[in-house]
């Protein structure tokens, strides 16, 4: 995909976004006694079609991934304004129980896997940020969470930590999304999620991940333990190593085939020539032994680092 191309897909996603949103809280609105009319639902159901339409025309223009997000939210609409339909239809007055399918607030069209979650509410956000040299799991979330939530976390700021967000469910059915900015000379165990993960300004850092769509942007020096059934994408990135998501953290679907080895790289126009921005991580270079563990002194960490990290904090780079 060109350059072009990329920009067209995130600003028809980003667009296509906060109009489902826009008539997401149109719906909400219009099931309430008060709120309904039927000039407001055929109003609806108007844009719905123009907005159907929009993406129709967009076919072959997007990811295949996106357009099948952008699919899935259209039908999530279209199921609220049937059932809007069907109750005017059926009775007088109106009395639902079902909260109407919200799209969540994100700049990417939402993975098929949140569906059930857009039935309910827009899923927290929550954070770890600014940190160093320490060893951080899911306690350090900007606030505690149960085995009922679903949540995305957005990761920014780190550097010289190990983040473990795996616990012993593996979080696949609860956590939505991964964001991760500004992290370097760091380690990051991440669970296997149904959803997306991104990631922008990485140097230095391991990332042991696996997640329906990986994204990663303006990143060095990274190398990635990933299961994923779609091609990983990256742009603006140099001296990546790939490989498999390591077998022992947290148990991997073997079943569906992982495309951890497909990259494309949008920086890469020239499809008849390997990406010169990444490579196969060797055996031999591979991580067998992880800190899974909690550790409390910095020293440790410390310790950790320096034993997993591709390239040494004291500047020397690693060969591509």
């Amino acid at each position: 995909m060109s350059d072009t191309s990329w920009s067209f897909a995130q600003k028809f996603c980003s667009g296509f976004q906060a109009n489902c949103s826009e008539l997401a809280n149109r719906l909400e609105d219009i099931r309430s006694p008060q709120g309904f009319s039927s000039n407001a639902l055929r109003g609806v159901a108007i844009d719905l079609a123009n907005l159907t339409k929009s993406l129709s025309d967009a076919t072959g223009s997007l990811p295949s991934y996106d357009q099948r997000q952008c699919e899935l939210q259209l039908k999530a609409l279209e199921k609220t304004l049937d059932d809007l339909r069907t109750s005017f239809s059926s009775k007088p007055k109106f009395a639902f129980k079902r909260k109407t399918a919200k799209p969540t607030s994100t700049t990417h069209c939402t993975g098929p896997e949140n569906v059930k979650a857009q039935a309910t509410t827009q899923n927290p956000a929550l954070t770890i940020t600014s940190r160093s040299l320490a060893y951080l799991t899911l306690a350090d979330l900007s606030r505690p969470t149960s085995a009922e939530d679903q949540f995305e976390v957005s990761v920014s700021n780190i550097d010289r930590c190990i983040i473990n967000l795996i616990s012993s469910s593996g979080n696949r059915d609860h956590i939505s999304a991964l964001h991760v900015q500004g992290v370097s000379n760091s380690i990051l165990l991440l669970p296997i999620i149904y959803g997306s993960i991104i990631f922008h300004e990485l140097s230095n850092c391991v990332v042991v991940t696996g997640c329906h769509q990986f994204r990663m942007h303006g990143s060095t020096d990274v190398d990635v333990y990933l299961s994923i059934p779609s091609n990983p994408i990256i742009e603006h990135c140099a001296r990546l190593r790939f490989t498999s998501y390591p077998k022992g953290i947290i148990s991997v679907n073997d079943t569906e085939p992982s495309k951890h080895l497909s990259v494309q790289d949008f920086s890469h126009i020239r499809p008849t020539t390997p990406s010169p921005n990444w490579r196969v991580l060797s055996e031999e270079d591979s991580v067998s032994i992880w800190p899974v563990s909690k550790i409390d002194d910095q020293a440790h960490v410390q310790e950790e680092l320096e034993r997993l990290l591709p390239a040494r904090e004291g500047g020397t780079e690693r060969a591509s």
